[in-house]
């Protein structure tokens, strides 16, 4: 069923990993995509291409999350959304007293302060049409400790309590945000991290297994469909199991 026929919808950060899979998915069910990137061009391109093949529009579209007067400009130029979903984010793992002060500036630029930036370009257009749809993705990084992680986790709760608060305001005028929570996934992030604390993780996971970014592909299409029509304000967890 194409649940996104006829919407249009911009993943931020698409140009690989979860991000890339989470366009694919949108393009399978029949909506134009517009792929954001920041500097690997070829790498979106060939997401576009990916959603092409689908039979979807698809459009790489350059996003600097750290600019905020750029991204506003750069999604304002877009045609309204109806869907947006904030992907993009960054990580500098460290223990917190031998971080540097700007990475910890840089983590919360990108993954927060340009999550909001990307939510206040999108809003004129939804708000127009009194109706639209925001996903935010976060991190269990945000919902628990996460050692070595803390500008990353603190970033990643500010989307979470954004994602409440927005959910509130907004919902009078016909538009839902909601965000969700991954956990280790073959792709995206947990690849890059330490391969002990990795394997000590997944040793943890009650599933057994890292997730497949298809589950949490299919997990943003839901909430962004009608079918959770009378869904906000929440953060769904995919995680198999780590946090239970």
């Amino acid at each position: 069923m194409k649940r996104f026929k006829e919407r249009r919808v911009l993943v931020t950060g698409a140009s690989r990993g979860l991000g890339r899979d989470i366009a694919l998915r949108f393009a399978c069910e029949g909506a134009e995509v517009f792929v954001g990137y920041r500097n690997r061009r070829d790498e979106a391109e060939d997401c576009a291409a990916g959603c092409a093949s689908l039979g979807a529009e698809a459009t790489p579209i350059a996003l600097d999350l750290e600019d905020a007067a750029a991204l506003r400009a750069s999604i304002a130029g877009l045609p309204d959304l109806d869907v947006l979903v904030n992907n993009a984010a960054i990580i500098r793992d460290q223990f917190f007293l031998l971080q540097p002060d700007a990475d910890d500036a840089q983590v919360i630029a990108t993954n927060l302060n340009g999550t909001m930036a990307s939510i206040r370009a999108a809003l004129p257009g939804m708000i127009r049409r009194r109706g639209g749809v925001v996903i935010n993705i976060a991190s269990v990084a945000g919902l628990h400790g996460s050692p070595g992680q803390a500008s990353y986790s603190a970033s990643k709760g500010g989307v979470i309590a954004l994602t409440r608060t927005l959910a509130r305001e907004l919902a009078g005028r016909g538009i839902r945000i909601n965000a969700v929570a991954p956990g280790i996934f073959d792709t995206g992030m947990a690849q890059r991290m330490d391969h002990r604390a990795r394997e000590a993780r997944l040793q943890s996971l009650p599933m057994g297994r890292a997730g497949r970014s298809e589950e949490l592909a299919g997990v943003v299409a839901f909430l962004a469909s009608d079918d959770a029509s009378y869904i906000t304000g929440q953060t769904l967890v995919v995680d198999g199991g780590l946090t239970a």
